[in-house]
């Protein structure tokens, strides 16, 4: 909690080379970013991929943060191909300022035996090509990459690989749009507890605090993403 708490401030700070305040980030975020909540009738939800992360379909905290960008404003070497300009949104996420205070974090802080084959150093993430089993900063590990979706599971750290009461899954991708002229980021996520049992009905068992983080956290990862495609 600590290290989101941290990286969350210190991303905000960071958002445009020094921000005057939390609030004005805050403030920012809100102004080239929008969120809404997923419900059951997502088609994620009924894929491969997330029961088998999820095999209890648990409840979840689920989220899809997105930004609709006009064409004229991305690399006109990515306008044409999604798999390309999701490649790169995915890089920009986990290489520049949104996600790299935590990076940091845990590079210094929560590198346990059996982690040092993982990739920890954002210079790194900023050239990968999010092939599955890419394990980073011991909390995240590509489980599907489809071109123009790359799906990273989240939460425990990919030395526990089965059902974890920390658990979830994240679903990054970029769609063009031909008809708006636009190209629409996205960045899905569901956090839930895969191996608890909860009867049917109930509500997810995340915090009021850490929903409040998560939700400007996602807001910081895609506006910090779209960094590394725009023209």
């Amino acid at each position: 909690m600590g290290i989101l708490r941290t990286a969350f401030k210190a991303g905000l700070y960071g958002v445009t080379g020094g921000l005057a305040s939390v609030g004005a980030g805050m403030s920012y975020l809100s102004a080239n970013t929008s969120i809404e909540d997923l419900n059951k009738d997502d088609a994620w939800f009924r894929s491969k991929t997330y029961a088998r992360y999820n095999p209890k379909a648990n409840p979840a905290l689920q989220d899809d943060c997105f930004k609709r960008v006009p064409l004229s404003k991305i690399r006109p070497e990515l306008r044409n191909d999604e798999a390309a300009l999701t490649l790169d949104f995915c890089r920009g996420i986990w290489s520049r300022w949104g996600f790299w205070p935590q990076s940091k974090l845990h590079e210094r802080y929560d590198a346990p035996p059996g982690s040092e084959d993982y990739t920890w150093k954002t210079s790194e993430l900023a050239v990968a090509k999010y092939e599955p089993s890419l394990k980073f900063s011991n909390h995240f590990e590509v489980v599907q990459n489809q071109g123009n979706e790359i799906t990273v599971r989240c939460g425990g750290s990919p030395l526990q690989p089965g059902l974890r009461n920390s658990d979830g899954l994240i679903l990054i991708s970029a769609r063009i749009d031909r008809e708006k002229q636009e190209a629409v980021f996205s960045l899905k996520s569901a956090l839930f507890d895969s191996a608890g049992s909860y009867n049917e009905g109930v509500g997810h068992p995340i915090p009021p605090k850490i929903v409040f983080l998560h939700r400007w956290y996602v807001r910081m990862l895609v506006q910090s993403g779209f960094g590394k495609v725009k023209a």
